[in-house]
């Protein structure tokens, strides 16, 4: 990689930020990403206690678009994901059925952090560190850390944090998609994660709660293939819910939590363990919807934004939108007719 070489930075360290990193780095961009947790993954998250572990944020992912397909098989072939069978229930007025969906559901392995770990293995990421201004210095652009410390400069910077994170680091310095951010509408939920004392009489593995005022999904991790600690079980509450009850202190809201998939589930079991975590943003609003674009750009400023927000959500979407942010620098960056892939 040539000292001449564009230099990039992203902000976040989720899946759409690693996604559009690797299609950069295996193009010849020097690149920094910048995430302000000690892991990688976003939402795409794994939560470990002790022996037991749970994937409190993204449950699983799907594979539509073409353009991932090459990516799943390479870690499908690695063993960093697997299928999984089990059995998915759905829950309307009070009546139980199976789901009819014919898909593939895929989730990591050991954990749904492993894809993030994967996808980052390769890359320079500076975690615990928060980006928290931008300030332009000719031509370039630097980022200020916690107390304005310096960051370094760069000739773009990427940013895939949730859109009003986004909106707030960017609209001061990118006014052609300021506009678009701000419409952005990210709906909370809130996690619980659940070892029972032993296993509930149901017949399914995780459960879409269609009709619960509390409760929108309930989904027993062991059930997922490379996961061994027994009865981990995850619960997501409703964004409704979720949005009334955000600020709450999270340890009172494990007692609401565990009466909701008791009504659920049928029987109230005990507990070994339990503890809810907040996802402030988590889902894209139906009413906003995408931001008409898989990511943004402006060539003037060499600003972007990218993120499962943009093309609606989902796991697929951020590998998406990462990759088609990247490929919208690199058009902008490399000397005209370069040839490129943006392969994720």
């Amino acid at each position: 990689m040539s000292s001449n070489s564009p230099r990039v930075a992203v902000v976040g360290a989720g899946l759409a930020g690693l996604s559009a990193a690797r299609v950069l780095v295996a193009n010849g961009v020097r690149v920094t990403v910048f995430e302000k947790s000690r892991a990688p993954g976003g939402r795409a998250a794994t939560r470990r206690h002790e022996a037991y572990h749970f994937d409190h944020g993204a449950q699983y992912f799907t594979q539509r678009d073409p353009r991932t397909a090459a990516q799943l098989r390479e870690w499908e072939h690695r063993g960093i994901v697997s299928p999984w069978n089990g059995r998915i229930a759905a829950r309307e007025g009070g009546v139980w059925r199976e789901s009819s969906e014919a898909i593939t559901r895929w989730v990591g392995v050991p954990g749904m952090r492993a894809l993030g770990v994967d996808l980052a293995r390769t890359l320079h990421v500076r975690y615990e560190t928060a980006v928290q201004s931008l300030l332009r210095s000719d031509r370039t652009w630097r980022l200020l850390g916690d107390d304005d410390a310096a960051l370094g400069e760069f000739d773009t910077v990427l940013v895939t944090a949730p859109a009003p994170q986004t909106h707030a680091l960017l609209a001061p310095h990118a006014p052609s998609f300021a506009a678009a951010l701000a419409r952005v509408e990210l709906l909370p939920c809130i996690a619980a994660m659940v070892v029972m004392e032993r296993r509930p009489d149901v017949w399914w593995d995780a459960a879409f709660v269609n009709d619960d005022a509390v409760l929108s999904w309930v989904a027993r991790n062991a059930s997922k293939p490379g996961r061994d600690a027994p009865e981990c079980w995850v619960l997501h509450a409703t964004s409704a819910w979720s949005a009334a009850n955000l600020e709450s202190d999270a340890a009172a809201l494990v007692p609401l939590l565990l009466d909701a998939v008791a009504r659920v589930i049928g029987e109230s079991i005990p507990a070994l363990y339990a503890a809810a975590h907040r996802w402030r943003y988590a889902i894209p609003a139906a009413r906003t919807g995408a931001v008409g674009e898989e990511a943004l750009h402006d060539h003037v400023t060499g600003l972007a934004a990218a993120g499962d927000w943009c093309v609606g959500g989902r796991v697929e979407g951020a590998l998406v939108s990462g990759a088609a942010a990247a490929e919208k620098i690199l058009r902008a960056q490399l000397p005209a007719g370069s040839p490129f892939s943006a392969a994720i």
